[in-house]
């Protein structure tokens, strides 16, 4: 993927074999279970000591809470990318971090439409396939950012930069459609940068 080239954040190709890992039977009933209640807060101030009350005018420390779930005893998801269905997930053993995305294991149209576009340059490959009892977790390489935010960041665009990017758009929506695949709910944020640099 050259530098800049936003991809779809509703990933669709395998850059190799996907490895499909079988989660152990009940485990996938437990990480829905926990990402449905939140288990883990994280304080971003420090929690004040014994020995001094918080003063009574003070606000309450932020506090921003995320489900944390071990899927596969691989993989801990984290909280909900913004303005996205994915979520952030860690690989526990080499501490890398990915994203998520959690279907149900009857969605096997979603998981074809990723093998039909196979190899395409403007769309993120899947990573890893864990298949569980009732859900089916699809691992992807983290990107950097989305379209959206982009042009919000930069208010304008100059008409070079813009053609650029709507290219790299409209031929992976025509090739979407050339392998009959009709993507929904099409917007700036689903377009992500597959580097830092964008």
């Amino acid at each position: 993927m050259e530098p800049g080239s936003p991809s779809l954040l509703w990933p669709l190709r395998l850059s190799k074999p996907a490895v499909t890992v079988p989660v152990p039977a009940g485990e996938d009933s437990k990480a829905e279970e926990r990402a449905q209640s939140p288990v883990l807060t994280d304080r971003l101030t420090a929690a004040p000591s014994p020995s001094s009350p918080p003063a009574p005018s003070s606000p309450a420390p932020p506090q921003h809470q995320f489900q944390a779930a071990l899927v596969a005893e691989k993989y801990l998801l984290l909280e909900q990318v913004e303005g996205s269905s994915l979520c952030r997930c860690v690989d526990v053993r080499t501490q890398e971090e990915y994203v998520c995305k959690v279907v149900s294991r009857d969605c096997s149209s979603l998981l074809q439409a990723h093998y039909r576009l196979d190899g395409h340059p403007h769309v993120n490959p899947i990573h890893e396939v864990l298949v569980g009892d009732k859900r089916v977790y699809l691992i992807f390489p983290r990107s950097h950012s989305d379209l959206h935010s982009y042009v919000r960041a930069r208010k304008r665009l100059r008409e070079h930069e813009a053609r650029r990017l709507f290219r790299q758009m409209a031929e992976t929506v025509a090739a979407c459609h050339e392998q009959g695949i009709v993507l929904r709910d099409l917007k700036l944020r689903k377009f992500v940068f597959a580097d830092p640099q964008r």
